[in-house]
């Protein structure tokens, strides 16, 4: 039976040859760097909450309960990163840049929670007024933006830098044209 109508689960060479199912599998080290990743995460969230003087059940509503939201997305960047990791060798200067856009993404999310935490504890504390932390959640927004702006724009060009073109298409006689062409005739 030829491998391409072959009814069994065998992955085709050209599914093989694009790392096939492998690329989500992960290994105990994966487990060990996203444990690792999301111990930094509680330690620093708090270790900045003790800094400016919250209770444990204020770190974990005001601080990490927001960021509980951002979840999800994590997931996906985590996801990301472990693949990206995994094509190193096969695709080194689109996996660098994706490591780096991913781990700026994921640290600039995570300073800009560490310090909205650390605002909405001053605003409840009367240590600042609302009005100030009103023009300073604005500018850590503009500037979360900003830098999220510049991350996104890296993404784009991981996904397309030293892409082999696309191969030339042969001419099909019997193909409809482009309806949207002008007819050559």
């Amino acid at each position: 039976m030829t491998e391409g109508n072959s009814p069994n689960l065998e992955l085709r060479s050209d599914v093989r040859e694009a790392g096939g199912l492998r690329a989500f599998q992960f290994g105990l080290s994966s487990l060990f760097v996203v444990v690792t990743v999301a111990a930094l995460i509680l330690s620093t969230y708090f270790g900045v909450g003790k800094l400016v003087g919250m209770s444990t059940m204020e770190v974990l509503t005001q601080g990490f309960g927001t960021e509980v939201f951002n979840a999800p997305i994590f997931l996906v960047w985590i996801v990301g990163l472990m693949m990206a990791i995994r094509r190193l060798k096969r695709n080194r200067l689109p996996a660098i840049l994706t490591i780096i856009v991913i781990g700026g993404v994921v640290l600039t999310t995570f300073i800009s929670g560490v310090v909205r935490m650390a605002l909405i504890h001053s605003v409840i504390s009367n240590q600042i007024s609302q009005e100030a932390f009103a023009r300073n959640s604005a500018f850590i927004s503009v500037l979360e933006t900003v830098i999220h702006t510049v991350w996104w724009i890296l993404i784009i060009v991981a996904i397309f830098v030293r892409r082999p073109p696309d191969a030339p298409q042969p001419e099909r006689s019997d193909s409809v044209g482009d309806p949207f062409l002008p007819n050559e005739s």
